[in-house]
């Protein structure tokens, strides 16, 4: 049995599925705001803009791979 003072453990389940739901809650008044999804779309199209075309952001991609292989080979 719990003493004076603190909480039974049915309690603290309860309080910590409290608190998920709250959390739960704000993220998703967060993700729906309307000033989220601006800087959505702005984070977006900034990383958009850093390739000109999608031929670059694939060999970026090759050049990322390649470097992480010769990493794993120094290894």
């Amino acid at each position: 049995m719990a003493k004076k003072g603190q909480d039974h453990p049915i309690k603290k389940i309860a309080k910590t599925i409290d608190a998920a739901f709250r959390d739960a809650g704000r993220a998703r008044d967060a993700h729906t705001s309307p000033q989220f999804r601006k800087d959505v779309q702005k984070d977006r199209r900034s990383t958009l803009r850093k390739f000109d075309t999608v031929e670059h952001a694939l060999e970026d991609r090759a050049k990322i791979e390649k470097a992480k292989a010769a990493k794993s080979r120094k290894k």
